[in-house]
């Protein structure tokens, strides 16, 4: 069976005339409006001290990890849950391994 070839100008969407019922259509934005980002109050961070790090040691020694959302909370006074996970698991847990893994006396001379 041939095929039929169409010999209409205007065949493709982009290239038909516009027509006063396609002009009439508002143009909507559908761009989601973008977030400023916000920056932390530097103010409000401030670096972990001594005592705080010994008592999430001694917290996290007593009760483990695996505490879920809301055993973080009481973990530090003044410090929210997050703070205290994070901290617990981007530097005291990687130092405890660390200084564990260096008594093996390979790294002493």
């Amino acid at each position: 069976m041939p095929r039929i070839i169409h010999t209409a100008q205007h065949s493709k969407p982009y290239n038909r005339p516009r027509t006063p019922a396609t002009e009439a259509k508002p143009i909507v934005n559908t761009e989601s409006p973008k977030k400023e980002k916000v920056k932390r109050d530097v103010s409000t961070s401030r670096k972990w001290t001594y005592e705080e790090l010994i008592q999430l040691f001694e917290y996290v020694s007593r009760h483990g990890t695996a505490m879920g959302k809301n055993g973080w909370e009481n973990a530090v006074e003044g410090r929210t849950a997050n703070q205290s996970y994070q901290t617990w698991l981007q530097s005291l847990s990687p130092f405890i391994k660390k200084s564990i893994a260096g008594k093996d006396g390979s790294t002493r001379k």
